[in-house]
């Protein structure tokens, strides 16, 4: 029965298209063609705009500007100026200037980055962090992505001339300096672990040697044999050696130590762990731990892992 129906559908049809003459076939295919070509037009048309959806993003979509203030930075090379804005309308403005769409960028080499670099700095809707550096259209968010999307930092960065400004930070300061210093020479700032002159400010017979790293995890031995009772906090920097001169890295995450003292009588040790995990993945070279003036050098090779030195 079914094969009948579609003996008869097919004679219909060409009945149909015969009393049509060529000409009128002819503007039937035309249509047809021009129908289907519309509909895969606005099928690809609908496909890209999902795709957008999907790969747009705006990195001060979580901006708060009810609950912090906002700062902006401005690195030239040598000195990292920021600029505080309190006002939460003039805020506001900032954001949707500064807040473009962006999409993860082809280039993520921060070794290319060059002054002048802006950052950014405010807290999210949940109280933490929000951290932004900005150069040349690229962006870099706290947690190490690169994304691409030209933004006009200078003009925001003009608008807040003279507003709280200090111009008197290092470039520890500038924001996601933890992801750039490790790969780039002009986010690096020299070591304060010895004074002018060149001699260590360490106490005198007072040391720290590295035993073992582990799971981004330094152990030292601290050695008190200065003839006094001496005392050390959890605290610790990470330096790293480059070219004859150290300089200190900052951390990709935020450092919490707990505020005490420990006591270290005379002629004792004690060992104590400095976990590197905010550092991220550190490349091979020579690294040291500075803690209260004292200092532990170490190397690590490609694996992470300790190493004699190189």
């Amino acid at each position: 029965m079914k094969k009948i129906l579609d003996l008869l559908l097919a004679l219909i049809l060409t009945l149909s298209l015969a009393a049509c003459g060529d000409g009128a076939v002819s503007d039937i295919l035309e249509e047809t063609e021009n129908s289907d070509s519309a509909e895969i037009t606005e099928t690809e048309n609908e496909a890209n705009d999902t795709e957008g959806e999907k790969t747009a993003t705006y990195l001060l979509d979580e901006a708060d500007t009810g609950s912090s203030a906002l700062i902006l930075y401005c690195y030239d090379g040598e000195t990292v100026t920021s600029r505080t804005c309190y006002t939460t309308a003039t805020e506001n403005e900032l954001l949707d200037t500064l807040n473009v769409s962006v999409t993860p960028a082809e280039s993520t080499d921060l070794s290319e980055w060059e002054a002048p670099c802006y950052g950014l700095w405010t807290c999210d809707g949940e109280g933490y962090d929000l951290t932004l550096a900005y150069y040349d259209g690229l962006w870099l968010d706290r947690d190490g992505n690169v994304w691409s999307g030209e933004a006009d930092f200078a003009a925001c960065w003009e608008a807040l001339e003279g507003e709280n400004e200090d111009d008197t930070l290092s470039v520890l300061s500038f924001p996601n300096a933890g992801y750039l210093a490790p790969v780039n020479d002009r986010f690096l700032a020299a070591s304060s672990a010895v004074d002018e002159s060149g001699i260590s400010t360490m106490p005198l017979e007072m040391t720290m040697t590295v035993l073992d790293v582990t799971d981004d995890v330094v152990t030292v031995l601290i050695d008190n044999q200065s003839g006094y009772e001496m005392e050390y906090g959890e605290s610790f920097s990470l330096e790293t050696e480059q070219d004859g001169e150290w300089y200190v890295l900052p951390p990709q995450g935020a450092l919490e130590f707990d505020d005490m003292a420990y006591i270290l009588p005379d002629m004792t040790q004690a060992e104590e762990t400095c976990d590197l995990t905010a550092y991220g993945d550190l490349e091979a070279g020579h690294y040291r731990i500075v803690k209260d003036g004292m200092t532990a050098e170490f190397w690590l090779d490609e694996n992470g892992a300790l190493t004699d030195a190189g």
